[in-house]
């Protein structure tokens, strides 16, 4: 189908059959249900949200190459591999030795709030960083969470924080909405930075005053 703009110019505009468009809605239903149910069904969830892509696949919403390049997206690619790392650094043991030393260098005198802010900082710098915000969680929470038990605190604060902090980078214009806003508005790095910094360590201060709160330690 063709639809003409303001311009006078033709856009192609792809339609779906309502039947087709109904299948979607319920896969995506179903695996976003096997995702959250994941804990208790285990590999099951990975399997439910394959099958709901084999059936886009099957009924001709998507071809094998437009799969093929979502699944193979470099960012995915990114955060499957760090996952990966994560896994091996719990399960060797790295994890709770990283924690511990953490916890020497910081020394026994620091407080939970400068333990979960510091923890913040890192978590949402790196993660604006390299781009992969689950992949820097799953690095950095079962650090955090070694740390506090290393100090004596309650970890579901710096946990909760720090999962929130992977996408609080925002004063740095490498992608999304503050590329588009830097771009768009042709803003200086100064004039840009003016706000965002500023907006960003207020939102940590917040954040980590919030989760004190709700799990005190």
């Amino acid at each position: 189908m063709l639809s003409e703009t303001k311009g006078g110019n033709f856009l192609a505009e792809a339609t779906l059959p309502k039947w087709k468009e109904n299948v979607v809605y319920f896969v995506f239903v179903v695996a976003v249900i096997g995702m959250l149910f994941q804990g208790k069904i285990g590999d099951a969830g990975y399997a439910i949200a394959g099958l709901s892509v084999g059936v886009i696949l099957v009924i001709g919403v998507l071809n094998f190459d437009e799969i093929r390049d979502a699944i193979a997206a470099p960012i995915i690619l990114m955060s499957a591999g760090v996952i990966g790392v994560a896994n091996a650094l719990g399960s060797t043991g790295l994890t709770k030795l990283v924690g511990k030393t953490v916890a020497g260098l910081l020394g026994t005198n620091i407080s939970a709030f400068a333990l979960v802010f510091i923890f913040c900082i890192l978590t949402s710098l790196l993660a604006t960083l390299t781009g992969t915000n689950i992949g820097t969680v799953y690095v950095f929470a079962p650090l955090v969470i070694a740390t506090c038990h290393s100090l004596g605190f309650d970890p579901r604060a710096a946990a909760s924080a720090v999962v929130l902090s992977a996408w609080c980078g925002h004063f740095l214009p490498i992608d999304g909405m503050p590329a588009l806003i830097l771009g768009t508005e042709k803003y200086s790095a100064k004039e840009f930075w003016k706000f965002t910094i500023p907006q960003y360590f207020i939102r940590l201060l917040f954040l980590t005053v919030g989760s004190l709160l709700v799990f005190p330690a």
